[in-house]
């Protein structure tokens, strides 16, 4: 079905919100309920052709990779060569413990940095996927003029989430899958909606509770095709980011059109 502006006449489709031609509104024209819901293969498809119109979303997500591939080869560096030692004494052990301690307090260094660089990159891929949907393309640094000031808040999400995640395992292993899929889209709240810490929660918790089995089947996908590209040597690291891009792109797409 193709919508026509009605301030313009120009053709969109059906799924548009925004003229892809003069930016107006189109849902008061034709509403969502109307529309109905996407389908996860169509969300599917459609965050594939988004990341291919923004590529440069991959960018923001090829810095934690990094530090993180930094920090594992300075550990195997540093913890490898125990294998070569011959003389197991009491110095050389010394040296070898000294050596692991070095290697794995700055590795968890790296990993802290990498965590915080990776939450800003999902928040930059969720507002360049929430413009996208608009009709509207813009730079990695408008995007990050838009989340800049949102990032302490992402963060102490971030700790919040993974708090209730921990507890949920203790309580029952599902428990914490459970929790994860209810809290899935407190980051979207965020940046797409300005919420705040609590609203954000309550919100998230609400939309996903109604689509809780279109989520788990998400999940369930990113996650083989995690095991999957994760036993490639190399270039399953490369792999591994770009599922995680391309996760949070379906997620935000699942948002936008499951919230209202």
């Amino acid at each position: 079905m193709t919508i026509y502006c009605k301030k313009c006449g120009a053709p969109n489709e059906d799924d548009a919100i925004f003229c892809e031609n003069c930016g107006a509104r189109l849902e008061e024209e034709v509403p969502r309920e109307a529309r109905g819901k996407k389908g996860i293969g169509d969300i599917l498809s459609e965050a594939l052709d988004i990341i291919s119109k923004n590529p440069t979303m991959i960018i923001p997500y090829l810095i934690p990779m990094t530090l993180s591939l930094i920090g594992t080869f300075v550990t195997w560096g540093k913890i490898a060569p125990i294998r070569e030692i011959s003389d197991f004494s009491r110095a050389n052990w010394e040296l070898f413990y000294k050596n692991a301690l070095a290697a794995v307090g700055f590795s968890s260094f790296l990993a802290i940095i990498a965590w915080i660089i990776g939450i800003i990159a999902g928040a930059i891929a969720i507002y360049m996927t929430y413009t996208s949907v608009q009709g509207r393309r813009i730079t990695l640094s408008e995007a990050w003029e838009a989340v800049k000031g949102k990032i302490l808040i992402l963060i102490i999400v971030a700790i919040i989430t993974l708090i209730l995640i921990f507890l949920g395992l203790f309580a029952l292993c599902i428990g914490a899958l459970i929790v994860m899929i209810l809290l899935i889209f407190v980051n979207q709240g965020i940046v797409i909606d300005n919420l705040d810490i609590g609203t954000t929660f309550h919100n998230s918790y609400h939309i996903a509770k109604n689509n809780f089995f279109d989520i788990l089947i998400l999940v369930i996908i990113f996650f083989v095709l995690g095991i999957i590209v994760g036993v490639i040597p190399y270039l399953g690291v490369v792999l591994s980011t770009l599922i995680e891009l391309y996760s949070t792109v379906v997620y935000t797409l699942l948002y936008l059109d499951r919230k209202s």
